[in-house]
């Protein structure tokens, strides 16, 4: 594989927690990966359900005559049911299975993103009412904290000495918090503004000193400090759910590694979802669900007299007088700031409850929400029986073709009483490409994208694969995308531009089948004066593999990081069998070359002698900027017929034939190949779309193949 920036043409007690008391404490021995519970390999799909009665008491006593499983709306067939309790698994008959803790091992991480005191206080109560008594022999915790990233404090151990150190590190933080200062300051600068504040500019105000019955110089002052601190927790509420959100995504992503059940315990003063990272919170979700991961959210702000939509109120009503003065504000008067952002603030109030986030990590990850109470005792309990306690079942998803959409998991009961935890779905990839693997958060917004009946086209890329055949006669693909780096989006800094774009390539046979996949995101930083060379740059991907002989159909989708843009395209590629008789590879147009390197291979088809070709698809050329085209192209003799190869190529304008003319091939080399590197004279030709038909022939046999490119 191959990442080319290419310029254009140059190269209580812990029984009444846990159950049965845990064996001898230690540190975790590093279990064996395993796949997911959620999982989709050889036909079958394993969930693992939490079942509570209306009171919220756990209910365990139910057979699987009453669990409906729907994958995508089909109704499905259970195929296995078991209630796991503790260290046992209770079949149908009520038939008791003794299991092995080291392969029914239960995750626990213990997030902490507080910064109150009294939010660092009821976590620090809380975390530590969990631990009371000695953990189950296969449960392990581990202990994090965000700050501005996610911090290890303690890894996974069911040691809990070791545990409380680092929960007492975690929740006891020596830094001073002055939220509460700035909450008052906000206060009494709001009533002395008083109902119309917002009303004028803070110099509108100063210039009425002279008429205003009030100290107008205060009332600016006030109005400008009021304004900053709007604005400042406006950035920080941003911040904050940025950190929150990668933070989490990060502690989600590996832990597909370990077997059993996983759940994180975040305790955090909430978060909003600012506007850009929507996707990375979906994500989020989405891999914790593949990752059997489960989210017990935590509001540690405990018991409120506020409502938490207090501040969304807030925000709205400042929208809503913005936009009234903006719409009875003569000609002549200047637009205030709070007016040019009135539709951001209208967005943001719909985003500003910072539980609703909270809410929908727990909610679609098949765990709960803990908020509005200073009392978390009986909500952990609830969590510990969680861990300890579930329905395990799976059925067949009988998937006529694995497409890369996303299949959605619904579970009725044959109770409307019965309120079901479990997770969302899972995304429709063959077992031999997700096995051991979890989706990256890029990859959920580019696989749905493809999955569109309208394929988006944000902006111009181009993909394609290319066929070739390997030394043994066999087909070999050449993927290549390219996009111009004039289309990503990048951000401004002090002194340097950042930004990132990334890709998925779907191959699929003629059923529909996803037979290979390949993604990466790109970050891209770079000082301010190389921005022009940049935005000249193409980026250039190419990847070679081998592919049975048959019809495929290539999905690219192509994503701008901070633009949140998305191209989309699909083309098709015929694979030809194996074969030594008379054969022409695809045909590409060369943007540059480079000499070859240590990590080039032998095999790769783009590797002519000491040089490495950068292809360039479906070119676009002016012939003031260049004199000829060069292209790159192998021909396969066979080696059964004595006289040596022709090549001719046939040139059409516009449809129009314009002529034919012999090519001059070399030798073979010694795969018996004949790489061909030419060149196309532009200088006698018109402007146009130009086709070449390039036909071999060899004694009886002929091959042709076909490119293309415009003249300016």
């Amino acid at each position: 594989m191959r990442y080319i920036f290419s310029l254009l043409f140059l190269s209580s007690v812990s029984f009444s927690l846990w159950g049965q008391e845990g064996g001898q404490a230690g540190q975790a021995a590093a279990p064996q990966p395993s796949t997911p519970a959620v999982r989709s390999l050889s036909e079958e799909v394993l969930l693992d359900v939490v079942v509570r009665d209306k009171k919220g008491h756990r209910v365990d006593d139910l057979k699987s005559e009453d669990f409906r499983i729907f994958d995508n709306g089909e109704p499905k067939k259970i195929t296995s049911f078991r209630l796991v309790q503790g260290a046992e698994a209770i079949g149908a008959g009520g038939t008791r299975t003794q299991l092995d803790p080291l392969r029914q091992i239960r995750l626990v991480t213990m997030i902490f993103h507080c910064w109150d005191t009294n939010a660092q206080r009821l976590a620090h109560d809380a975390s530590l009412d969990l631990l009371k008594g000695e953990l189950p022999q296969n449960v392990y915790m581990a202990i994090m904290t965000i700050d501005h990233k996610l911090e290890v404090l303690q890894p996974f151990t069911n040691d809990t000495a070791l545990l409380r150190q680092a929960i007492d590190r975690a929740t006891r933080s020596q830094s001073t918090d002055f939220s509460k200062d700035t909450e008052a300051v906000q206060r009494q600068l709001e009533q002395m503004l008083g109902p119309k504040m917002g009303a004028q500019s803070a110099q509108e105000q100063v210039d009425q000193m002279q008429t205003n019955a009030h100290n107008p110089a205060a009332q600016a002052m006030a109005q400008m400090l009021l304004e900053m601190i709007q604005t400042e927790q406006s950035n920080a509420m941003t911040e904050a759910g940025r950190t929150a959100i990668y933070a989490l995504l990060d502690a989600v992503k590996e832990q597909y590694r370990l077997p059993g059940r996983k759940t994180i315990l975040y305790f955090s003063e909430g978060f909003v979802i600012p506007q850009g990272v929507e996707d990375q919170f979906r994500q989020t979700i989405s891999i914790a669900n593949r990752s059997n991961v489960s989210f017990y959210t935590v509001d540690a702000h405990g018991l409120m007299t506020t409502s938490t939509n207090q501040a969304a109120v807030d925000m709205l009503r400042s929208a809503a007088r913005s936009s009234h003065d903006q719409a009875t504000a003569t000609s002549d008067q200047p637009v205030r700031r709070d007016e040019a952002l009135v539709i951001d603030t209208s967005i943001g109030s719909t985003r500003a409850n910072t539980q609703s986030a909270l809410a929908e990590l727990a909610d679609s990850t098949g765990g709960a929400l803990i908020a509005n109470t200073n009392d978390l005792r009986s909500p952990l309990h609830k969590l510990a029986e969680d861990i300890q306690s579930y329905y395990e079942i799976s059925y067949n998803p009988e998937i006529k073709t694995y497409d890369g959409s996303f299949r959605k998991i619904t579970i009725k009961m044959a109770s409307s009483d019965l309120r079901v935890q479990s997770r969302a779905g899972y995304i429709a990839l063959p077992p031999t490409l997700t096995q051991g693997k979890v989706l990256r958060a890029f990859e959920v917004p580019l696989l749905a994208a493809l999955d569109l009946p309208d394929l988006p086209k944000a902006f111009s890329f181009e993909a394609t694969a290319m066929h070739f055949r390997g030394r043994q006669g066999g087909p070999v693909c050449e993927l290549v995308i390219d996009v111009p780096l004039s289309n990503v989006t990048l951000r401004q800094g002090t002194d340097q531009f950042s930004g990132h774009l990334s890709y998925v390539a779907l191959l699929k046979d003629k059923q529909g089948e996803v037979v290979k996949k390949f993604q990466n995101e790109i970050p891209v930083t770079l000082p301010a004066a190389k921005l022009d060379g940049f935005k000249a740059s193409h980026f250039i991907y190419t990847e070679h593999f081998d592919l049975p002989p048959g019809d495929y159909t290539v999905e690219t989708a192509v994503l701008d990081g901070v633009g949140n843009r998305i191209s989309a395209q699909k083309s098709s590629l015929i694979m030809p069998p194996p074969a030594t008789a008379l054969a022409l590879s695809s045909v590409t147009f060369i943007r540059s070359t480079k000499d070859r390197g240590p990590s080039s291979e032998e095999m790769d088809p783009l590797v002519v002698g000491t040089k490495v070709i950068s292809p360039t698809l479906h070119p676009v050329i002016s012939k003031s900027d260049a004199a000829a085209l060069p292209f790159y192209m192998v021909i396969y003799p066979d080696p059964s017929v004595a006289s040596a190869p022709q090549l001719e190529m046939e040139f059409s304008r516009n449809g129009q034939v314009l002529g034919r003319g012999p090519a001059q091939l070399g030798r073979p080399d010694k795969d018996g190949r004949i790489p061909l590197v030419a060149t196309i004279p532009l200088a006698r030709l018109e402007p146009g779309d130009f086709t070449i038909d390039f036909i071999a022939k060899q004694g009886s046999q002929k091959a042709e193949e076909t490119a293309s490119f415009k003249l300016r």
